[in-house]
């Protein structure tokens, strides 16, 4: 039984997908937005067999993440895999300092690191009884610092969750291992929305610096999330980067 934070579009979406594929008995979708493709998103697993839970939660209110896993307690009475997807950014260039706002900081360091936290600390009961996992994903802007990140508080968040992901695999071992993914440029409709008309321009010059000559797909990064889940028996700590080789540079 799985549970994938963001996981109605995007990255998340496709993790759905994989993991019901994967042969996931039941696998629950949570959303704080993106209600109808939720639905839509648990009506196409239905027909791959898996069942599914559709269910709303904000992961900046504690509140709503423990009641969310509650819910999952009683209409599952387990959980095996919690998949830490919810996400993030507001673009301002590095160099603008002064662009980068409080406000920016903290809903960025909210969602993407104390999210991933709250989650997994609510979880981390059900997960102890299963011997389960837990899998955050994160970014190659947390280990590389280009230009053409996001923001700084983008990087910065996603380079502490690589630091939260080991420090919670000490905290909750031997009961639960904890891994991480970072991948770096993905085609999704969140980054097409934010380039645009430039968006095709945008992939040509990211694919030419990529050794395997191309951006990752949400369904690349789904694979190496069920990777760690299906192979990652005696593997914690660690963080998997996703990027086709463009960090070998």
């Amino acid at each position: 039984m799985a549970l994938v934070t963001g996981g109605a579009t995007g990255i998340g979406r496709a993790t759905v997908l994989h993991l019901a594929r994967a042969g996931a008995a039941g696998i629950v979708i949570n959303y704080r937005a993106s209600k109808t493709e939720a639905g839509q998103l648990a009506t196409e697993i239905r027909g791959a067999g898996a069942e599914a839970l559709c269910l709303c939660a904000d992961v900046k209110s504690d509140e709503q993440v423990r009641l969310m896993i509650q819910q999952v307690e009683k209409h599952f009475g387990r959980l095996d895999v919690l998949v830490n997807n919810a996400g993030v950014t507001h673009w301002v260039q590095v160099s603008d300092l002064e662009g980068l706002t409080d406000a920016m900081w903290d809903d960025i360091l909210d969602t993407n690191l104390k999210g991933a936290f709250r989650c997994t600390r609510a979880a981390a009961p059900l997960l102890a009884k299963t011997q389960g996992m837990v899998i955050n994903v994160s970014s190659i802007s947390g280990i590389v610092a280009p230009a053409t990140i996001s923001s700084l508080a983008y990087g910065t968040a996603k380079a502490a969750l690589i630091y939260l992901t080991r420090g919670l695999a000490v905290a909750l071992a031997p009961q639960v291992r904890v891994n991480a993914v970072a991948p770096a440029f993905t085609d999704t409709k969140w980054m097409r929305e934010h380039y645009g008309d430039k968006y095709e321009e945008i992939v040509a010059g990211a694919s030419a610096r990529i050794p395997l000559g191309r951006v990752a797909t949400p369904e690349d990064v789904a694979a190496a999330i069920v990777g760690l889940v299906s192979g990652g028996d005696f593997v914690t700590g660690q963080t998997l980067i996703v990027d086709g080789g463009l960090s070998l540079g």
